[in-house]
């Protein structure tokens, strides 16, 4: 009854069409966008999950990439418009509350809400619950837009359909590359080149020297996933010699000291150096002859791969 009677009050304000258009197909692209982002590396973002509590917690991860796609589309093409958004304000207040519970109970700064995008405020906890807090402002006002006839329901409903079934595909495709051979990522000529010289300001590289370049940040759960198979690269002498550089933040680097035991040396940049050589995290090169050879990015695989 109560829950009726604050529907009923909230349904009675009428935002205007132009706002309301703007603010769900906002809502719409960034949950489609976030979808996709996990989806590409779900197998990053089920690790993620583990690290709230048990191995299953990574079931989560194709679940919340399936809510997140059929909520954008529903959003993004006005279905059941009113609905949408009241599931989306509960969905982002159920995701913000896990993810404080991680960073209160479990150190998890690292919420993954753009999987491989989410480097890009690494560290900046704050951030998360700004940006929730925006998008359920921008739920509320769609909650109390005008209602409108709903056009070619079946059309809208076949496309959301088929986006949430591309995204559930590139899910399930990307956490089976552990099954897979990993595809080294092919970079123009150009760009390995200037990714070098950049290089070539944090270490003295030899020419007749083999090196494995490894980009990262300390919080990362990307990163950390695969800095086992990084300190791998010397120990099973794939090349010469193992170089970590990472964002420079010392408390985070002594807890990443303290739990992984790195024997590898890693150098500290600041972020803004760290953007200047690349704009994705974790990235692994392997370096001869002064020159890269091989770059991998997302997730680094095991040193076999190059032994010849």
């Amino acid at each position: 009854m109560i829950i009726t009677t604050i529907w009923a009050s909230m349904t009675s304000i009428a935002i205007n069409k132009p706002i309301s258009y703007i603010c769900s197909t906002l809502l719409g692209l960034i949950f489609l966008f976030s979808a996709f982002a996990k989806a590409w590396d779900g197998e990053a973002f089920a690790d993620l999950l583990m690290l709230y509590g048990p191995k299953w917690f990574s079931i989560g991860a194709p679940v919340l990439i399936f809510i997140e796609s059929i909520l954008g589309s529903m959003l993004l093409f006005r279905i059941k418009l009113r609905w949408s958004a009241c599931a989306g304000v509960i969905f982002l207040i159920v995701v913000s509350l896990i993810y404080a519970y991680g960073l209160l109970f479990k150190g998890i700064t690292e919420c993954g809400c753009f999987g491989i995008f989410s480097n890009l405020y690494s560290g900046k906890t704050w951030l998360t619950f700004v940006r929730n807090l925006i998008l359920v402002c921008l739920a509320i006002l769609v909650i109390l837009s005008q209602p409108y006839h709903e056009s070619y329901l079946w059309l809208k409903t076949t496309v959301v359909m088929l986006v949430t079934a591309s995204a559930c595909f590139i899910c399930g495709l990307s956490m089976r590359k552990s099954f897979m051979l990993p595809k080294i990522s092919s970079f123009k000529t150009e760009n390995r080149t200037t990714t070098m010289e950049k290089l070539k300001d944090l270490y003295n590289f030899s020419a007749d020297s083999t090196y494995f370049v490894y980009l990262f940040s300390f919080t990362c759960p990307f990163c950390q996933n695969s800095f086992a198979n990084v300190q791998q690269f010397e120990q099973f002498n794939t090349v010469d010699k193992t170089i970590g550089i990472a964002v420079e933040n010392e408390q985070d680097k002594q807890r990443f000291y303290r739990i992984y035991h790195p024997e590898i040396d890693i150098i500290t940049i600041s972020q803004e150096k760290m953007n200047q050589i690349t704009s994705q995290i974790p990235i692994g090169m392997v370096i001869e002859g002064n020159a890269i050879k091989n770059m991998e990015a997302g997730y680094i695989t095991s040193p076999g791969i190059y032994i010849k």
